[in-house]
């Protein structure tokens, strides 16, 4: 090294300065993150939330009293052709252990496992003889929980992680 050059013509203070620039752009790149993006997934009534989970519990176990259980399918483009329609139809079969008055309609929900906006929730009408309907187009590919559950909201078929919707799907109670 040359006594007599500028310091900025050494490579020692610019390979010292490297970490300290480092850490300045990730924590920057940190608080960015932080601020514009969505923390749905923090829970801040616990209490309230275990009670919601009991009440799902008993649900199931009402589900699984009346030995239901569902296969859930997308009709596809064949099905939408002969309907007439541009977009799939999706079809929900239920059926009970015993003899069971079918309500009205279903609710179908779809929740994605980390994105909240993602999620969808799509009312099914019955068709006769435990067949619902529905015209809407399920998800892509990601991990999903599936739920039926029927208006009032005293029983619910559940399947926890599903990654894919190209081939027909069973519910079942996920009693404890």
């Amino acid at each position: 090294m040359d006594p007599t050059s500028r310091w900025y013509r050494h490579r020692w203070p610019w390979l010292l300065a490297i970490a300290p620039a480092a850490a300045l752009i990730g924590g920057i790149f940190t608080f960015w993150l932080a601020a514009t993006t969505n923390n749905a997934m923090v829970v801040d009534d616990y209490y309230r939330e275990g009670r919601a989970i009991n009440q799902q519990l008993a649900r199931d176990r009402q589900a699984t009293a009346l030995g239901l259980q569902a296969t859930l399918s997308s009709g596809g483009a064949a099905a939408a052709a002969r309907s007439g329609d541009a977009g799939t139809t999706i079809v929900a079969r239920l059926a009970a252990a015993g003899n069971m008055a079918w309500p009205e309609t279903l609710t179908l929900r779809i929740v994605h496992a980390t994105r909240a906006e993602l999620d969808l929730a799509i009312v099914l009408h019955h068709a006769g003889g435990g067949v619902y309907r529905a015209d809407g187009v399920l998800p892509g590919d990601g991990r999903w929980l599936v739920q039926i559950e029927d208006p009032q909201r005293t029983w619910r078929l559940v399947e926890a992680a599903v990654t894919r919707f190209d081939a027909p799907l069973q519910l079942r109670a996920n009693a404890p």
